[in-house]
């Protein structure tokens, strides 16, 4: 419908208006008709005059383009010459006919034309998407498994990938280019992570097709993983695999990292070296790049999602685990920075109490093993300069304590110890002098032991009971 037609519906309808109501309401009326009216394109033309299927009131269109197709402009002609066209944000004017170039990537791309009335400041909106490539150029971004890249390129949408035998559970990560996608896995939809874990039930080929559907167009694109678990891929893929090794340099092979030797062989069962990254990698039977936890000849090393041996703290899962220089995890006492930890057999770092070759020790919640005393549970310990818990008697800054068989000091008591009591202050440390308890005076020698016999104290002399009581008859 063009522009003088509507404006005569519009006439028409205010003039049939105009005669039920108030000659006031009229400003009002035309106002509100006019300032509705929305401005629309005359045409949109795609390269080399290219017109298609255009209608002012459609405000959305695919268009498919030849995959080898880098450039094309758009042309957004007005359906009034006083409308402002922008297309992409960027103006166009009559002067440029209107028209933009366009650089395209594969898959899809977006041309949106804004036509604004200068007038009211109405403004139209249409969006073209473009695919080049056509109608199945719907790509994802990356597909990863467990943080490492299957070799992902986005013109390709059938892989074959081995993985260790033994894995249960790995992380299948899918990552869309911007916009709006659905992503769905073995017609399972993916959440917001776009992830998802799979499970594995022993040696063997599994499948998994993962759909990506655009939200804007509806269009679908499809990938095929098929995975092998603890068997190479077929023959086929094998030789061609073969056809493309490259001597001395990091391969991908079936989305697995392999390092190909001087002849072209990939390395099998052995550590390397790579000098560039100054790093140690493993690989296994299959020549591929092992992560994660692996055992050599009875030790224990970590090998990160690059591959990496690792040296130092780790932390993995809730627990810290200590690699030596040489990667190999350690068990037992080990000395760091000074101070000591001990690692469980399963390589994690103990916390709290452990009982190590008929002695206690207390580690705090870093690891480090506790000297001197300490405060626990309400209770005192003591432990010695190689950390293990005290029981009996202890001198400690010149002060004698007593600590149970469970290692907890006693104090405000009494201890009977090698035929002679004794008695321990509400500090701990043993009595020596004067002490007033449970109305009685006693006296404690120098050596802590309780006097029963008679003694002279500053000049005058005391009778002491059996049971150290000072005898005042």
């Amino acid at each position: 419908m063009s522009k003088s037609i509507r404006k005569i519906i519009a006439a028409v309808f205010i003039i049939g208006v105009f005669a039920v109501i108030e000659p006031n309401c009229l400003n009002l009326i035309t106002t509100k008709a006019y300032a509705q009216e929305k401005p629309y394109l005359k045409d949109i033309y795609v390269s080399e005059g290219t017109k298609i299927n255009f209608s002012e009131n459609v405000y959305s269109y695919i268009l498919d383009v030849d995959k080898d197709d880098e450039e094309m402009f758009i042309k957004a002609k007005p359906e009034d010459s006083s409308y402002k066209v922008k297309i992409n944000g960027q103006e166009v004017t009559k002067d440029d006919k209107y028209k933009k170039n366009l650089t395209l990537d594969k898959g899809k791309n977006i041309a949106e034309i804004e036509v604004e009335d200068s007038k009211t400041k109405n403004t139209s909106t249409y969006t073209v998407y473009i695919y080049r490539g056509g109608k199945d150029t719907v790509y994802l971004k990356d597909i990863n498994i467990n943080d490492n890249t299957i070799g992902f390129d986005k013109n390709i949408n059938f892989y074959n990938i081995e993985l260790d035998q033994g894995t249960d559970i790995v992380d299948l990560e899918t990552i869309p280019e911007d916009g709006t996608y659905s992503i769905t896995a073995n017609g399972k939809k993916l959440e917001d992570t776009n992830s998802i874990k799979l499970k594995f039930k022993g040696i063997g080929k599994y499948t998994v097709n993962i759909e990506i559907q655009d939200e804007d167009t509806q269009r679908v694109g499809t990938y095929t993983l098929n995975i092998y678990l603890g068997i190479p891929v077929s023959p086929n893929i094998s030789d061609s695999i073969n056809a493309i090794l490259k001597p001395n340099q990091w391969v991908i092979v079936n989305g697995r990292w392999r390092y190909n030797d001087s002849i072209g062989k990939c390395l099998k069962n052995t550590w390397f070296y790579d000098n560039k990254y100054k790093s140690y990698y493993y690989f296994n039977s299959r020549g591929n790049m092992l992560t994660g936890w692996m055992e050599d000849e009875d030790n224990y090393y970590y090998l990160n999602s690059k591959g990496e041996m690792q040296i130092g703290w780790l932390l993995y899962g809730d627990e810290w685990y200590f690699l030596e220089n040489n990667g190999i995890m350690s068990t037992g006492w080990i000395e760091y920075n000074d101070k000591w930890y001990f690692l469980r057999r399963d390589g994690s770092m103990a916390t709290g109490w452990i009982f190590n070759k008929y002695k206690w020790y207390y580690l705090n919640s870093s690891g480090v093993m506790k000297t001197g005393w300490l405060y626990y549970d309400k209770k005192w310990y003591y432990l010695n300069s190689y950390g293990a818990m005290e029981t009996g008697w202890i001198k400690c800054d010149d002060e004698w304590y007593y600590l149970n068989f469970d290692g907890s000091m006693k104090s405000g008591e009494w201890i009977y110890s090698n035929g002679n009591w004794y008695y321990l202050n509400y500090v701990g440390n043993m009595r020596c002098g004067w002490l007033y308890k449970d109305d009685k005076y006693y006296y404690f020698n120098e050596d802590g032991t309780m006097r029963t016999s008679s003694k002279t104290i500053d000049g005058y002399t005391y009778e002491f009971n059996e049971d150290g009581s000072v005898n005042f008859g």
